[in-house]
């Protein structure tokens, strides 16, 4: 499957070096670590041959505009990667609702679900139950759109444990603006 993932361009050329690339917790903001072991444990559940320790490399469905905001620090030097990844290796999820699981907060169906756990108090455990729903495109779509953007592919994320040299079909470098 085509997918796109967006480097800092010093990342593609340690991958150049070592023939794969995969992710490191010095990658990830401190604030994250936890979200990201959710994240991992989510993709030992459910990717095959994932070992279950090493940091996700983040793909999208779509191809990323290279004149986008956040893809890499400003006025540094970044690649656009096209990828042929076995779709069963990936493991796809709202990157809208991948927020919530960042924020600690639930994935609700609507506004009323959302009042039902602030009444709660917003229990951790509770709220930690909704955050699968980032991998259901079919709930995900039920909702009001008043509510939540429906998922597309604009939005669809993935995650992968490594991708390799061989998995390159295209690079597009760029400045990021």
């Amino acid at each position: 499957m085509i997918v796109y993932s967006v480097h800092p361009e010093k990342v593609y050329q340690q991958m150049r070096k070592q023939g794969y690339f995969h992710g490191s917790l010095k990658y990830v903001w401190p604030e994250f670590k936890e979200p990201y072991a959710w994240m991992m444990a989510q993709m030992k559940k459910r990717l095959p041959d994932y070992d279950g320790v090493t940091y996700p490399v983040w793909v999208w469905k779509r191809r990323p505009n290279r004149n986008e905001k956040a893809l890499v620090t400003p006025g540094r030097r970044g690649v656009i990667l096209k990828l042929d990844i076995p779709e069963k290796e990936i493991l796809w999820s709202s990157f809208n609702d991948w927020h919530c699981v960042l924020s600690d907060s639930p994935v609700t169906f609507d506004e009323q679900e959302w009042n039902e756990f602030e009444e709660e108090g917003f229990k951790a455990d509770k709220m930690q139950q909704t955050w699968e729903k980032i991998f259901d495109f079919e709930w995900l779509s039920s909702r009001p759109e008043e509510w939540a953007r429906k998922p597309d592919n604009m939005w669809i994320q993935g995650v992968v444990p490594c991708i390799t040299i061989d998995q390159v079909k295209r690079v597009e470098r760029f400045i990021a603006k």
